[in-house]
C-alpha cells in the first residue's frame, strides 16, 4: 500500500512539474495595442461660418508646407436639385448636347452645398486646395460619395472657378457636396478630408 500511495505521490508530482514546464509563458502585450488603450483623439479647432482660420498643408514626400487662410462662406441644405452639376452620359464632344445636366438627390434624400475660399498666404505655391471632410447634421454625420464629388468638380468648371497653381496671394474656390436625409439640418463641417495619413482638424459649426 505504501509503494502504491507513493508512487501515485511521485506521478502526481511528475505530472505536475511537467505541466509547470510545458506552460507558455504570458504573451507580451502589443505596443500598439497597449499605447491606444486610454489615448483619446485629439479635439477639433472649433471656428464657424464666415470667420477664417489658418491652416498649414503637409505633405506625406516633401518637407514644403503650404499655408491658406480658409473660410467657409456659405452651408446650405434642403437642395432638390443641383443645375448642370451631372456629367451628360449623351455628350460627345460637340455643342449640339449639353455636357452637363441638372443633378437630383436619391429617393429620400436632398443635397447639401459648402462654399469657400482658401486664400495661400504662405511663400510655398499651392497645387489644389483643401478638400472637406464630412458634414454633421442633426441626424448624424454625412461623407461625400463618388457622385457627389464628381457634382462638385462639374460645377467648379460650370462656374469657372480658379484652377491651380495657387501661388502666393492668390486664393483658390472650394464647393463640396453631400447627400443627406431629407430635412436633415447642418450644424457643423469637417475640414480636411481623412486621407491615410490624417483625419480632420478642424470643425467649422453653422450659424
Amino acid at each position: 500500500m505504501r509503494r502504491l500511495l507513493s508512487g501515485a505521490v511521485m506521478a502526481a508530482v511528475l505530472l505536475t512539474g511537467c505541466s509547470s514546464n510545458s506552460s507558455t509563458p504570458p504573451a507580451e502585450p502589443d505596443p500598439d495595442g497597449e499605447a491606444e488603450i486610454g489615448i483619446s483623439e485629439p479635439s477639433l479647432v472649433q471656428a464657424k461660418v464666415g470667420t477664417p482660420f489658418d491652416y498649414q498643408q503637409t505633405f506625406s514626400n516633401t518637407s514644403d508646407v503650404v499655408d491658406w487662410q480658409v473660410t467657409v462662406t456659405k452651408v446650405e441644405c434642403g437642395l432638390k436639385v443641383l443645375k448642370k452639376a451631372a456629367s451628360n452620359p449623351d455628350w460627345l464632344g460637340d455643342d449640339d448636347v449639353p455636357r452637363f445636366v441638372d443633378a437630383k438627390p436619391a429617393d429620400g434624400q436632398e443635397f447639401c452645398r459648402a462654399d469657400a475660399t482658401q486664400k495661400n498666404v504662405g511663400k510655398t505655391p499651392g497645387t489644389g486646395a483643401e478638400d472637406f471632410g464630412n458634414l454633421v447634421t442633426d441626424q448624424g454625420e454625412f461623407q461625400a460619395s463618388s457622385d457627389d464629388e464628381e457634382y462638385a468638380s462639374n460645377l467648379a468648371e460650370v462656374e469657372e472657378l480658379p484652377t491651380s497653381p495657387f501661388n502666393p496671394g492668390s486664393t483658390a474656390k472650394v464647393i463640396a457636396i453631400w447627400q443627406v436625409t431629407a430635412g436633415a439640418k447642418p450644424t457643423a463641417v469637417l475640414f480636411p478630408g481623412t486621407t491615410v495619413y490624417s483625419g480632420p482638424s478642424h470643425s467649422i459649426a453653422v450659424s
